[in-house]
C-alpha cells in the first residue's frame, strides 16, 4: 500500500509539471506570434479581487520521542496524506510595481489518517489501527507576491507568509472515547511558501499556483493515551494547487 500510495504521488507531480510545461510553452509561442498585451491596465490598479478554486494534499510531519516506554505497546507510528479541496476570495493590494500584499480568506476541506501497529502480549498479536482526522479549516493567509516583469500575457511569481486556520471540526473538546478518531486542536499557525504563473486572458488573469505550508506547533490534542504518547509532536504539513481568477 505503502509503494501504491508513493507512486500515486509521483504520478500526480509528473503531471503538474507536465501541464506547467505545456502552459510556459504556449503563452511563450502566442506571445511571439501575435505580441498583443490582453488588459493592458491590470496591473495599475491599486486594489483588485478575485477567487480561488483548488486542490489540496494534506499531511503531518511527526516526531516520536526519544525515549520509548518499553512498556509501550505501540510499535510504530504513520501518518498518510489524503486529498482534498478548497475555495477562497482573493484580495490584492499592490505595494510596489512587483511587490503585491495577497489576503485570500478560504474553506478548506480534507483529513489525514495516522496509522499504529499495536501489539496485544496477552494475543501474542500486532494490529494496525487507523485514526482519522477529518478537517474544515478556515484559513486567514497573508502573503507577499513578488513578481518578474511582465512579458506580453504571462509572468511569474513566487509567494511567502503566514497562515492562521481555525478548523471548524476540531474533536478537542470531544470526552475520551473509543471512537478511532485523532483529535486535533483547533488553532494553527503555518508558513507558506510558493510560486505561481500568471497569464493574462481576453476578459480576465488566470493564474496557476503552487504553495507549500508547513505548520509551527503541535497540533495533537494532549491525553494520557498511548495514541497521544507515542507522539512528542504532530505538526501539519501540506500542499497546494489553485487556480486563481482575477
Amino acid at each position: 500500500m505503502l509503494r501504491l500510495r508513493e507512486l500515486m504521488k509521483k504520478i500526480f507531480k509528473y503531471r503538474l509539471i507536465a501541464l506547467l510545461s505545456f502552459l510556459l510553452i504556449f503563452t511563450d509561442i502566442t506571445a511571439q506570434e501575435y505580441g498583443i498585451e490582453n488588459l493592458p491596465r491590470f496591473d495599475m490598479r491599486t486594489v483588485h479581487f478575485g477567487f480561488t478554486l483548488g486542490f489540496n494534499n494534506m499531511d503531518f510531519t511527526m516526531k516520536r520521542p526519544n525515549e520509548i516506554n518499553p512498556q509501550d505497546s505501540v510499535l510504530t507510528v504513520t501518518p498518510e496524506s489524503q486529498y482534498g479541496f478548497q475555495i477562497g476570495i482573493i484580495s490584492d493590494l499592490k505595494l510596489a510595481e512587483n511587490l503585491n500584499l495577497r489576503f485570500i480568506p478560504s474553506l478548506s476541506f480534507g483529513d489525514r489518517n495516522v496509522y499504529y501497529d499495536i501489539y496485544y502480549p496477552s494475543r501474542d498479536t500486532i494490529y494496525n489501527v487507523k485514526k482519522t482526522a477529518e478537517s474544515t479549516f478556515l484559513d486567514f493567509p497573508l502573503l507577499f507576491k513578488y513578481k518578474t516583469n511582465r512579458v506580453t500575457n504571462f509572468r511569474a511569481y513566487v509567494l511567502f507568509g503566514g497562515k492562521y486556520s481555525f478548523d471548524l471540526a476540531s474533536q478537542a473538546k470531544k470526552k475520551h472515547d473509543d471512537e478511532l478518531t485523532l483529535k486535533l486542536l483547533p488553532h494553527d499557525v503555518t508558513a507558506e511558501i510558493g510560486v505561481g504563473f500568471d497569464f493574462y486572458l481576453e476578459y480576465f488573469k488566470f493564474s496557476l499556483e503552487l504553495r507549500m505550508s508547513y505548520g509551527l506547533i503541535d497540533v495533537i490534542k494532549r491525553e494520557d493515551t498511548p495514541y497521544v504518547n507515542s507522539i512528542e509532536s504532530l505538526r501539519s504539513k501540506m500542499f497546494w494547487v489553485s487556480f486563481n481568477f482575477e
